[in-house]
């Protein structure tokens, strides 16, 4: 007797949009408000001790909101679905490395990425595993 689920194909493509549209809109929110609307001191001292930036530190956090802002649109967008997908995983996983190695605490910030990240790469692996496989 087989008692495995059969998940209906709308209902994937509805998890993989949501999925989708979640990743989408944490670069978006994670560009707009801390990179441009309310820049903290500790990311302007982030981007300062890295020793990359062009300009100064603010005009870079700010050129990075907007650059964030854009991913999180085609995100959401689905626009190459899969290469957006992995691109955000690896950025994510390339500034993981760059703020902890600049900024330790955020290891233990409570409001720090590294359990939102965990949920990222979750909902960018379910939009990668469902990407040309379902139809709305």
């Amino acid at each position: 007797m087989n008692t495995t689920a059969v998940i209906p194909n709308t209902q994937l493509h509805l998890l993989k949009v949501a999925a989708r549209c979640a990743v989408g809109f944490v670069w978006f929110y994670e560009g707009l408000v801390p990179k441009i609307l309310h820049v903290s001191a500790s990311q302007v001292c982030m981007v300062q001790t890295s020793g990359w930036w062009w300009g100064s530190p603010l005009a870079t956090l700010n050129w990075l909101g907007v650059a964030m802002m854009v991913a999180g649109l085609v995100l959401m967008i689905g626009w190459f679905e899969k290469l957006a997908q992995f691109v955000a995983t690896a950025s994510v996983l390339v500034l993981i490395v760059l703020v902890i190695r600049n900024f330790p605490p955020a290891l233990y910030d409570p409001f720090g990425g590294l359990a939102k990240d965990a949920c990222l790469f979750t909902c960018s692996a379910v939009v990668w595993m469902l990407s040309g496989k379902t139809s709305g």
